[in-house]
């Protein structure tokens, strides 16, 4: 049928999508944490952003006009709204990306992050690129059970995110009120963005209910 084939074809899309967000918070990781000589500049970031806004969007009024023109049995009209919640979760993820670039905006040509913590940044940036990887493959694959897993790196970011404010807290704190406020920042952007993930993980899980 030309109406499976199209939603076979949108589902690869929105993992398309997903798979953007990784790299896009990739590079917005390199705008804050990056060496000199790596550091991907914030406008081509901001730009990505945009250019994921503009499809994810797109994608929202496919699948409308999909249902539009469509009567779906249950279980694909279960799958067209959690595409569309995904699209929207997946649009927030570059938004979340995008802060983190804007953060760099706020602080050129100084960097961001205090050279002793880059690698805890990238590290934060590292998990939630690979849980957007799992995302997108999750949606292609219709993997119902991705949430689960996912939340265990979700766990993990949580943790690091947890032991970063406690530094950032510590009286002893030698890097200044600015950077300790721009890390707190951080931080909770990356958090969130992971947490997003697991979120558009779950529609997948609620498409079908019956599984463990």
């Amino acid at each position: 049928m030309a109406y499976t084939a199209e939603l076979v074809q949108l589902r690869v899309v929105l993992g398309q999508l997903a798979s953007e967000a990784s790299h896009i918070v990739t590079s917005a990781t390199a705008t804050v944490a990056g060496s000199v000589c790596d550091r991907v500049r914030s406008s081509d970031v901001h730009t990505a952003v945009q250019r994921l806004r503009d499809h994810c969007r797109k994608l929202d009024d496919k699948m409308v006009v999909l249902l539009a023109r469509q009567s779906p049995v249950a279980g694909d009209l279960h799958l067209v709204v959690a595409m569309l919640r995904i699209a929207g979760t997946v649009e927030r993820m570059g938004e979340l990306a995008d802060h983190i670039a804007a953060t760099a905006d706020l602080r050129t040509p100084s960097p961001v992050v205090p050279a002793p913590l880059r690698p805890t940044v990238a590290r934060l940036g590292g998990l939630s690129a690979d849980l957007a990887r799992r995302l997108a493959a999750a949606i292609v694959n219709d993997d119902p059970t991705a949430a689960r897993r996912m939340e265990n790196a979700d766990d993990h970011i949580d943790q690091i995110h947890r032991q970063l404010l406690a530094t950032l807290t510590d009286p002893a704190w030698p890097h200044g009120i600015q950077a300790a406020v721009d890390l707190t920042l951080l931080s909770r952007y990356y958090e969130r963005f992971a947490d997003q993930a697991v979120t558009a993980a779950r529609q997948l899980g609620r498409v079908h209910p019956g599984v463990p």
